[in-house]
């Protein structure tokens, strides 16, 4: 009798030999549908998982290495951080979780070497599983391939059959479980995926009696992402090692999604570590607050770190709480924007490089 392991890899190579088109298109969704009911089943029935995964999260924010073994993550991890992860030209040469730390405009960024990634990892091949709950934790994964391995996709849908979106935002959907009155789906005319694919696709997760409502256009694979209920969607670099070997870059740049960002590096040369460097920070949306003393001193050299969209409550909240419950207004000055100083309350919102005076009762 078929494991449920050997039911999602049937599954899987159904899907790599089916040609996308509008034709086969519901049949994917549907296939799609049935994997990922079969890893929450399976998910639900293994035990916890082995040991050398688990780190403690540290600095401004962590970036999970993730590609197939032998892409050079190891050797980027030691261009890229004071870390001296073990390189070797063969397959599976980091076998736990070896941490690095990249200093980079004042943030102190945890970086993650990982194993590499397998076909049917999040099936728990290679164990897969433990190294894709390990990027679940990461705030921004970089994606590691080579100008001779190429594209990324089958990593992209290991990850993705983990509940990790990459690329994608996440889309306005919702449910409301009923206990009659079958499937009701209320969404714009804009939507691509047809009400029967849409009903198909709910009842492959036994769901036979909802309202779901879907306020934007979606496709099968936004929907399958809702209804799995532990997805998350993280940002994405793609990281196109080895370029210092002879390549097309014309060809390596078709094999990629062309809604991801990619930078190509030599980790044997240094060449583009800076640029990648520019594009982890960039992607992470950190921003730099400087400190200014009521005495008028400020503090270039340790800058606050935060995320964009940060405003004056999260200044205070970083530096104490109790600063929080005195505070009585902040100044704020941004010489690049060329405006004068501020006084802002503490829904202001940050922007990058803002010198910041609070001021507390």
């Amino acid at each position: 009798m078929p494991t449920i392991e050997d039911k999602i890899k049937d599954i899987q190579a159904e899907l790599k030999k089916t040609q996308y088109n509008k034709a086969t298109e519901h049949h994917i969704g549907i296939l799609k549908a049935k994997m990922s009911q079969l890893i929450i089943e399976s998910e639900s029935h293994r035990k916890g998982g082995g040991k050398g995964f688990s780190i403690q999260k540290s600095g401004d924010a962590t970036v999970a290495l993730v590609g197939y073994p032998n892409v050079g993550k190891s050797s980027l991890l030691n261009r890229l951080t004071d870390s001296d992860s073990e390189i070797g030209s063969y397959a599976f040469t980091t076998l736990k979780v070896i941490p690095g730390t990249m200093k980079f405009r004042g943030a102190i960024i945890q970086v993650l070497d990982l194993p590499g990634i397998i076909e049917n990892a999040a099936a728990g091949s290679g164990r897969g599983r433990e190294v894709l709950s390990a990027v679940r934790a990461a705030d921004l994964i970089l994606l590691v391939t080579d100008v001779r391995t190429g594209g990324i996709d089958n990593i992209i849908m290991e990850l993705r059959n983990a509940g990790i979106v990459v690329g994608r935002k996440k889309k306005n959907i919702s449910m409301k479980k009923t206990n009659s009155g079958g499937i009701r789906v209320y969404s714009p005319k804009s939507t691509p995926v047809k009400e029967t694919e849409i009903r198909d696709i709910l009842k492959e997760f036994k769901i036979t009696n909802c309202e779901l409502y879907i306020r934007e256009a979606v496709d099968a694979d936004d929907i399958i992402d809702f209804l799995r209920g532990n997805t998350i969607h993280l940002p994405v670099l793609i990281a196109v090692n080895k370029s210092d070997l002879a390549y097309d870059r014309e060809t390596i740049e078709d094999s990629l999604p062309a809604r991801i960002k990619h930078v190509f590096v030599s980790a044997s040369t240094r060449t583009g570590i800076e640029d990648l460097k520019v594009g982890i920070y960039d992607s992470l949306n950190l921003i730099r607050i400087y400190m200014r003393e009521k005495s008028g001193e400020t503090d270039y050299e340790r800058p606050l770190i935060l995320r964009r969209g940060a405003k004056v409550r999260d200044v205070c909240r970083h530096i104490s709480r109790e600063m929080l419950s005195s505070f009585r207004y902040a100044i704020v000055l941004n010489s690049r924007r060329k405006t004068a100083e501020m006084r802002v309350g503490l829904d202001y919102k940050m922007e990058d490089e803002d010198v910041v005076t609070i001021i507390s009762r």
